[in-house]
């Protein structure tokens, strides 16, 4: 018999055994997620992360003013991590204190 505890890998982001199955992925795969940190993962992605090439060329087609569907396509990306990435870059690109009101032009 399989000891359990050996069948449940360890969590990537912080490093905690106290890992539970949670349930199985569209394509079957066992997802875990950690007590500890509360991340979501699978022990075997059958994909990777995204490369800085590709974030560049989502960032290029951007500035091409593109839709996020063609992006999508153009790319091979799902349109849920585009959508994800563009709503990440305009949060750290965008200042959220407008600073000070310019006054105008005293009318006499």
């Amino acid at each position: 018999m399989q000891d359990a505890s050996k069948s449940i890998p360890p969590c990537r982001r912080c490093g905690a055994t106290h890992v539970v199955r949670n349930g199985r992925t569209q394509a079957g795969s066992p997802n875990f997620l950690c007590r500890g940190c509360g991340r979501r993962f699978v022990e075997r992605p059958k994909t990777g992360p995204v490369s800085d090439e590709r974030k560049e060329l989502v960032r290029r087609l951007l500035r091409e003013r593109m839709s996020l569907r063609a992006i999508a396509r153009a790319t091979g990306l799902s349109r849920s991590w585009v959508q994800r990435f563009v709503n990440a870059l305009y949060r750290d690109e965008t200042p959220w204190e407008p600073g000070p009101l310019k006054k105008s032009a005293a009318r006499s």
